[in-house]
């Protein structure tokens, strides 16, 4: 089997698929279709495409097309797709949403498949220059097949998308955009509440500590990314913000009762459901081990952390710098695939005089 793939957007994701299939046996061509020359150019500088062209010359080769582009983009381009797709090709996306790019993708000619997608993976470096071949790596991405796909070509995404190290999970696209809502959607704004709320007073921003900075990370992102996510997903939004504010209504209630054993109850609770979500990978998936330790701030020390569980037949899955003081040392996440890895990976590491512990 040899397939041509068309990516229509060269920014970060379809840089970075581009990337993971570049080597791919069975992808005899990547196509490049951006309207930003600067960031093809730099997509085929550095391996993501084969070639690059236009819209419809892509469209029209492709077995397979990527829409890579923001949310806004899709009414649009897909309109300009379904006058030169040929049928039996895939069409498929990664846009945040799922069931208003389903009812877009539904305009598609007879005979033409979609599949909606989402991957669940970011990078703060967005664009082109935040590709990586492993930016999808142990990373959920949701599929949302359309009613009528045949169980070969949704075999095929999968295989595809199997080769970036991605894990699938296969949902409807009405469950995708309520779950989306509630741990990812309702976050921002909660950040961006948060921080709105300190109305950028200076003396307010030099108190913001690690857990304010934390809390609101993610409100940095780009607010028109965000304004079309939100408005694609209003209603599971809306619902999810009532949910949140009879929350909030709750712990005022409490607060101004002087209920200490409600209060309790919400803070314990919530401690506990924390303590389940999944460390050390990106989406949904099995709970990884994770493994703390103190290194020497010198030369190589990262390098030596691999050699020492390379050497134990111990793989990394996962690693995070989480603290660094120049001249004496830092703090070191290693996520390793399950309990009896993060145990021996201890021993392996106090073995070698290096302070080291499970999370």
């Amino acid at each position: 089997m040899s397939i041509t793939v068309a990516i229509i957007g060269t920014g970060l994701i379809g840089g970075s698929l581009g990337l993971a299939w570049h080597e791919l046996p069975q992808v005899s061509t990547i196509i490049g279709i951006d309207n930003d020359e600067e960031s093809l150019h730099k997509a085929l500088q550095m391996g993501a495409i084969d070639e690059m062209t236009s819209l419809e010359n892509g469209v029209e080769r492709a077995d397979v097309v990527f829409l890579c582009t923001p949310l806004q983009t899709f009414p649009g381009i897909i309109a300009q797709v379904a006058q030169h797709v040929r049928p039996g090709t895939l069409v498929t996306d990664v846009g945040s949403t799922k069931q208003k790019v389903m009812e877009w993708l539904g305009c598609l000619p007879d005979g033409v498949h979609f599949i909606g997608g989402h991957p669940m993976a970011g990078s703060e470096i967005q664009g082109i220059q935040g590709a990586d071949r492993y930016l999808l790596e142990n990373a959920v991405y949701i599929l949302t097949p359309g009613p009528t796909v045949p169980p070969e070509t949704l075999e095929l995404l999968i295989e595809l998308l199997a080769a970036t190290g991605a894990k699938i999970k296969i949902m409807e696209p009405a469950q995708h955009d309520k779950m989306v809502a509630s741990v990812s959607h309702l976050p921002h704004l909660a950040a961006v509440s948060l921080v709105n709320l300190t109305e950028g007073q200076p003396d307010l921003l030099m108190l913001a500590a690690g857990g304010f900075r934390d809390t609101t990370r993610v409100a940095s992102s780009s607010p028109g990314l965000w304004k079309d996510i939100l408005i694609t997903n209003r209603s599971a939004v809306v619902q999810g913000l009532d949910k949140f504010m009879a929350q909030l209504a709750r712990l005022r209630a409490a607060l101004e009762k002087g209920d200490q054993e409600m209060l309790m109850e919400d803070l314990t609770q919530a401690q506990t459901i924390r303590a389940q979500i999944p460390h050390g990978q990106k989406g949904l998936l099995p709970t990884m081990c994770d493994v703390i330790c103190i290194v020497p701030d010198r030369p190589g020390i990262i390098g030596e952390l691999g050699r020492i569980l390379g050497n134990h037949d111990i793989n990394i899955a996962d690693i995070e710098i989480l603290r660094v003081r120049e001249g004496d040392g830092g703090t070191i996440r290693l996520g390793v695939s399950d309990l009896p890895d993060g145990q021996r990976a201890v021993q392996a590491l106090q073995d070698a005089s290096i302070k080291a512990w499970i999370r």
